[in-house]
């Protein structure tokens, strides 16, 4: 908003008023002139009574001088108001680089600091005496002046400004402060580059509380999933040991995820968190198990068509009881996941499998993933009733059923990974005493 600003009558006319006393001044020079000019005359005569083309001369003269100086005056008005404009500015430009909290800086070409305002100096924690005409790469390691250089080459180079970038500065005490930067080019009166600037803002808290909170998301995924393989693990001892099954289904169903997250299909679907959770969850398949009575879950033997029915119910207990937990949670979480696992990882492609008969894409993806890597664990584990097959007879029946039992491009993700497969169930060999339970 521009300030109202009073004009002072005698300075808006001065110049007027002089050009009407040159014109006096003119009038007297010239009467006093023709007293040697004209022997006889008189100065008062000719001053005061002067003829016709005396007072036209003069009349000529006087305009010619209130022209001048009214041209003159109005010069010198525009140039105060310009100069008062301009030192306007500089002080609203001056008080808001000191008010701002982010440091600005200029340099020149070589990187010696031209201009600052005092938000850099608190921010390098240096005075502006220690700064100004110092070079930017006193306050930087070798790694750190190798990004400002960098930086600067580019915007020299292009002309454009870049993008944000950090660097670690050195403050006076020595410590490293994380300074998130920008940098342009200005240029001088003929155009030519004569130096950079940018704003600096002090970052350091702000990235040490997010490394704290990746750390504390790191645990509490950590914690999560150590939770999770414990309950699932209670649905697979009980009291029994069934191996590395849990770990192995971990590692089988994220290979198959990050091979179809590659499948274009599936590009933007199956995200780094979806993987995670996939991982995760996963092994929370069979946790309805904690729902089939012993006589049936740890039967030495096959079962009974009747028995086969009863086992299968663990897919809806597990499921339900997801559920039950998932309601009390507010949005998506990896719960979800877990559920659908749980609930249809013994649903088919061609509809053929159970608890509800769903079709192909109508079962959920992730279920389609823990469904091949559930037979492909199960057929190469030992089990009370069979022996473990190799790898490449289960590959054979997973091609056999592909379409059939499995998603036709979950096949294809497996088929891509096998090598990974084989590599996992070397690292990952059961106990002897592992296979009590039935699948």
């Amino acid at each position: 908003m521009k300030r109202a600003t009073k004009t002072n009558p005698f300075e808006r006319d001065s110049m007027i008023l002089i050009g009407i006393s040159l014109a006096v001044a003119f009038w007297f020079i010239e009467s006093f002139m023709h007293i040697f000019l004209s022997p006889g005359f008189r100065f008062s005569d000719n001053f005061f009574s002067a003829n016709q083309y005396d007072i036209y001369t003069r009349v000529i003269v006087l305009c010619l001088f209130l022209i001048f100086g009214s041209h003159v005056q109005y010069t010198i008005n525009n140039r105060k108001k310009a100069e008062d404009a301009l030192r306007e500015s500089e002080e609203k430009y001056r008080s808001i680089l000191e008010s701002i909290e982010e440091g600005y800086y200029e340099v020149d070409l070589t990187g010696n600091f031209t201009f600052f305002n005092e938000a850099l100096c608190r921010i390098l924690d240096y005075s502006g005496r220690q700064l100004l005409g110092r070079n930017q790469t006193d306050f930087l390691d070798e790694k750190n002046s190798k990004i400002i250089l960098t930086e600067s080459e580019k915007v020299l180079k292009t002309g454009k400004p870049n993008s944000l970038f950090e660097v670690e500065y050195i403050n006076r005490h020595g410590t490293a402060r994380i300074v998130e930067s920008s940098l342009a080019l200005f240029r001088d009166t003929q155009n030519q580059p004569a130096g950079f600037r940018g704003v600096a803002r002090d970052v350091t808290e702000k990235r040490s509380m997010e490394r704290k909170l990746i750390e504390a998301d790191r645990k509490l995924q950590t914690a999560r999933g150590a939770t999770i393989l414990g309950l699932a693990k209670l649905a697979e001892y009980r009291d029994m040991d069934t191996g590395l099954h849990l770990e192995r289904m971990r590692e089988y169903s994220k290979l198959l995820a990050q091979a179809l997250s590659d499948f274009p299909a599936y590009k933007g679907y199956i995200t780094n968190e979806y993987i995670d959770d996939v991982f995760n969850s996963s092994i929370l398949h069979d946790i309805g198990k904690v729902g089939i009575p012993d006589s049936i879950l740890l039967k030495p033997a096959r079962l009974t068509p009747e028995e086969f029915e009863i086992m299968k119910s663990h897919a809806r207990l597990g499921g339900e009881a997801i559920e039950l937990i998932e309601s009390e949670t507010k949005g998506q979480s990896f719960l979800t996941i877990g559920r659908e696992i749980a609930f249809y990882h013994h649903e088919k492609w061609d509809g053929s499998g159970y608890p509800k008969g769903l079709r192909g894409e109508d079962i959920p993806l992730s279920a389609r993933l823990i469904a091949l890597a559930d037979v492909y664990d199960a057929l190469t584990s030992k089990r009370v009733y069979k022996e473990p097959l190799s790898h490449e007879e289960v590959k054979a029946m997973i091609l056999e059923d592909k379409g059939k039992h499995f998603a036709p491009e979950v096949v294809d993700a497996f088929l891509a990974q096998e090598e990974k497969f084989k590599a996992v169930r070397l690292h990952m060999k059961d106990s002897e005493q592992a296979g009590l339970m039935h699948d």
